[in-house]
């Protein structure tokens, strides 16, 4: 660990205590509004002279009266005095077409809301008050609004809620603290949210006589659930617990001794809880007629069905797709996927609509099309049950043109707009059969950068919704954990772009957007705006890059002169070490190259937005809402600019390991200068961190990635950097003409290292006579496909024995894996998850910056290759195996050209692992390693916990 990254760790977390925009969300809506006195247009009515609320529409339960309290303190911040005499503002009831449309008629002497139910009034009353903060002043335009919702279910999350998952583990269920203050909910109200989701578990909610030991505390749960709904009522917003059921179980379970009827598809020792059988289905109905019997007035559940976890037996990949295996399942591996699947949400929305028939059941096939297929996904979209609503990600699997190259988008993107091609035709399979469609798309930020509560680009919310609204999609999640903060995103989708008639224009529906808050300067806001549209939509589109990449922490990411090869963390954790400089994980399919292209033009338009913001600071010293908004858009522009240095930085590294000569004395001055840089970006953004308390604040990791204290750090850190490190290094490049690194570039490796000769006859099993072998000297336990632990013991008289040779074209290995008990081997890969069967996995790195290409040869001879979680076809690596007295053997082929490397007499040394993989049927999962693993005791999602610093060795070419 170097002296950085140090000094980063002992930096103190700010704690709860410390998260100041709780406070500010409790403070009242409109805290320093007023407006000006200007004269009354033509086609307006002045209100200023007074105005009288006549509540109108019969309201017995009183859910309207915060909407009435909200609009009397508009008009009072704004010195409209109450009046018997003063203008009229009536609500009354008349029937509409749908829930929550209504109408707004402003007249010479009355404004009267017309609504056929009481949060159409809410919503007509808060429509008002955009009206008069669009014109600046009391003042209302004569004549007749109608507005209808086209999403009518606008779905949520409290923004500093907890997730009920690591670090903290925290159920906000399970204690009394208050996530929905009174002025926050108004706030999300005043944003068109109606919904909002919190996470529950059957177990934690449902005593069920199938499970010991569930339902201990429900009562307490069902309690503070009971709490939150009725307060969020208040503010029309209905609850809607989300979950993923039916859990799976491990395979030993008490609970399948008892009802072997609910034990189905077993797989990495957990078994499935089978759907087909009456006993999993009656589970799954008392379940839910239990929860909405006991909750009155949730407004419905959000269920992951498919795709996230394993829980029924169709849930995981299906056999024939990317991430596929077999059913072995005796009841469901006789049906369709879509029969199974159906059956289970068929009987959660039996229990429900039991209890509460006015409440949805919204099925959310998580990543479906990954564990289907993409033709089964859209063609299980139209055979839902009746009374389920349908969820699928918005642009997830969707294609764009990216730095020359087709892209493909995972979730959850702002970036890019959507909707994908599995997307689109799943609304229309959907529709066609009656069944409403849901999007999952994230409204005020998303992974790309989580570490501000907005970022300001809403044409590109205009653009999906405008998608939405034809694609007939009825209902929004519009966030996951982050996403959700209430601003101008939000409020976009929820309020403006939810309701008919959608506005006609993008230009159009921007200036009025910015008229609510800046008026005068509106233009110059929607043209900034623009700007930042046109530089976002150059966001790499490689989900990697979001949740790795530096663009949410740049401004306190460590800058290694030294190569350390330290691996990067997740963007949603704070409570692991700092990222480091294996700034390749994070590409994905894009070069280094590529990354910078369009970081660079991101930075440049950014900038250009920021100078036109930054030029209205003095206009509005005194209104501290939209300094704040200026705020947030000069740290984004900085976050990404100093992105944008990390990997120039690392790329200029990369030439420096390469180089020769006195010419690498402009490499530093180049790296030096980036430095520099770094420190002034710090320093403009220190006061904006101390300002804002939700800067640096992620959601999901339910915590900072960046504050004060540890920018302070990192300014410290690299200011020595450039007193010691830099001269340094410098004196090193004077005085010795050889490699800068000789250790990082494996001239002199450090760690274990093989030589790799010229073979004439390689894809054989014959030929090696010459070759010296080598042989795996570290046993261990193996968690899972990815986590290793060493443990002598996991032996069981096994050995591994492998050559390696290489022509102009490839690399070659032959391995040999002895067992004493040849019929335990388990030879079968039927899919990606190769750590079920027997195999070899080659780990080679090509790219000394980026991921690992991991190589897999199973015992029945079926390979394949990844790099990160991606399957890479057709790239020529191939293999062959054969049974053995004592065990089996195989030969592999790499080429060069599946690693991205040339042909070529000369290869660099590359850093490399060879671990076997042995299968369980002793019970005892095991590996044998080339070099001893240290594992990074976490797992990195799509990266896996191979240690990139420590668990590689070197293959060296003669």
């Amino acid at each position: 660990m170097s002296a950085m990254t140090s000094l980063f760790s002992k930096c103190r977390q700010p704690g709860v205590e410390d998260w100041r925009f709780v406070d500010e969300l409790k403070q009242p809506l409109y805290a320093e509004w007023s407006w000006r006195r200007r004269p009354v247009k033509k086609g307006e009515v002045f209100l200023g002279g007074g105005t009288q609320i006549v509540e109108g529409f019969p309201d017995s339960s009183g859910a309207l009266r915060t909407a009435y309290a909200s609009t009397r303190r508009l008009l009072s911040l704004g010195g409209v005095p109450e009046a018997s005499e003063g203008y009229r503002i009536v609500t009354s009831k008349e029937p509409t077409e749908i829930f929550e449309a209504y109408r707004i008629s402003a007249g010479a002497k009355e404004c009267v809301i017309a609504a056929g139910d009481v949060e159409g009034i809410r919503r007509g009353l808060f429509r008002l008050e955009s009206m008069m903060l669009e014109a600046d002043g009391p003042f209302l335009k004569t004549g007749t609004l109608r507005r209808k919702p086209v999403v009518r279910t606008r779905i949520s999350r409290c923004f500093f809620g907890p997730t009920k998952r690591p670090p903290r583990n925290i159920d906000e269920l399970a204690n009394d603290v208050d996530y929905y203050p009174h002025e926050y909910l108004n706030r999300l109200a005043h944003d068109g949210v109606n919904a909002l989701w919190l996470t529950i578990s059957f177990f934690d909610i449902y005593p069920s006589p199938l499970i010991p030991g569930s339902g201990a505390a429900s009562a307490k749960r069902l309690e503070k659930l009971r709490w939150t709904v009725a307060r969020c009522a208040d503010y029309g917003i209905k609850i809607y617990p989300f979950f993923i059921e039916p859990a799976a179980l491990p395979s030993d379970s008490e609970v399948f001794k008892a009802h072997p009827e609910l034990k189905g598809h077993v797989m990495s020792g957990l078994s499935a809880f089978c759907t087909s059988s009456k006993t999993g289905q009656g589970y799954l109905a008392d379940a839910m007629r239990f929860l909405f019997s006991s909750v009155p007035g949730l407004g419905g559940a959000i269920c992951i069905p498919v795709g996230e976890r394993f829980t029924h037996c169709m849930s995981s990949g299906l056999e024939g797709s990317e991430w596929g295996s077999p059913n072995n399942c005796p009841r469901c591996s006789k049906r369709k996927p879509w029969e199974v699947l159906n059956d289970t949400l068929s009987a959660m929305e039996r229990g429900m609509h039991s209890a509460n028939p006015e409440a949805a059941l919204v099925a959310w096939p998580y990543t479906q099309y990954l564990g289907w297929g993409e033709k089964l996904t859209v063609d299980a979209a139209g055979r839902l049950p009746k009374n389920v609503a349908l969820q699928h990600n918005f642009e997830s699997g969707g294609r764009t043109m990216q730095a020359g190259k087709m892209r493909t988008a995972l979730d959850y993107w702002l970036s890019y707009v959507g909707p994908s091609h599995i997307f689109a035709g799943c609304a229309k399979r959907a529709t066609a059969n009656g069944t409403r469609i849901f999007a999952k798309l994230q409204a005020a930020c998303s992974y790309e950068v989580a570490t501000v509560p907005f970022v300001p680009v809403p044409g590109n919310i205009y653009r999906k919704y405008k998608a939405i609204h034809k694609l007939g999609v009825s209902g929004v999640m519009q966030s996951w954990y982050p996403g959700n903060y209430p601003s101008i995103m939000t409020k976009s989708a929820g309020e403006t772009l939810s309701f008919a008639p959608f506005p006609k224009t993008e230009s159009e529906f921007l200036l009025r957007l910015a008229k609510a808050d800046w008026h005068d300067d509106a233009s110059e806001v929607a043209k900034a705006w623009k700007l930042f549209q046109e530089g976002y939509s150059n966001f790499p589109v490689a989900h990697i890059m979001g949740y790795y990449g530096p663009m949410h922490d740049g401004p306190v990411w460590p800058l290694l002169l030294e190569p350390e090869n330290a691996p990067l963390f997740q963007s949603w954790r704070f409570d692991l070490p700092p990222s480091g400089d294996q700034i390749g994980e994070c590409l994905g399919e894009f070069s280094c190259e590529e990354a910078i292209s369009l970081f660079e033009k991101m930075d440049s338009s950014w900038r250009k937005g920021v100078e036109i913001l930054k030029a209205l600071r003095p206009k509005y010293s005194g209104n501290h809402e939209r300094l704040l908004d200026i705020g947030v858009a000069v740290a984004l522009g900085l976050q990404f600019h100093s992105g944008l240095n990390i990997f120039r930085f690392y790329q200029l590294r990369e030439r420096l390991a390469e180089g020769c000569g006195l010419a690498r004395l402009q490499l530093l001055d180049m790296m030096e200068a980036i430095v520099k840089d770094e420190i002034a970006v710090d320093e403009e953004f220190l006061p904006l961190a101390q300002d804002d308390s939700r800067l640096g604040f992620h959601s999901e990791a339910e915590g900072y990635k960046y504050f004060p204290e540890k920018i302070r750090v990192r300014m410290n850190a690299l200011r020595r950097l450039l007193r010691t490190g830099f001269p340094k290094l410098r004196e090193r490049v004077k005085n010795d003409p050889g490699p800068v690194f000789p250790a990082y570039t494996g001239e002199e490796p450090n760690s274990l290292a093989c030589r790799c000769g010229k073979l004439k006859h390689a894809f054989s099993m014959k030929g090696w006579a010459s070759i010296p072998a080598m042989e795996c000297g570290f046993w261990g336990r193996r968690l899972n496909d990815l986590l290793f632990e060493v443990d002598e013991s996991y032996q069981l008289g096994r050995s591994t024995e492998w050559q390696t040779g290489h022509d102009t074209e490839a690399i070659y290995f032959k391995v040999r894996c002895h067992d004493p008990e040849p019929s335990r081997i388990q030879a079968d890969l039927s899919s990606s998850l190769y750590w079920i069967a027997d195999s070899v996995c080659i780990n080679v790195k090509p790219d000394r910056l980026g991921p690992h290409h991991r190589f897999v040869v199973a015992a029945g001879g079926a390979v394949v290759h990844l790099q990160g979680e991606r399957t890479i076809q057709d790239r020529g690596f191939k293999a062959a195996c054969e049974k053995t007295s004592d065990g089996w053997q195989l030969v592999a082929k790499i080429p060069f050209r599946s690693l991205g490397l040339e042909k070529s007499a000369k290869i660099r040394p590359l850093r490399f692992n060879i671990t076997r993989l042995c299968a369980k049927p002793e019970g005892r999962t095991a590996f044998n390693s080339w070099v001893e693993p240290s594992s990074l005791k976490c797992y990195r999602l799509c990266l896996g916990s191979v240690n990139p610093a420590k668990d590689f060795g070197w293959l060296i070419f003669n």
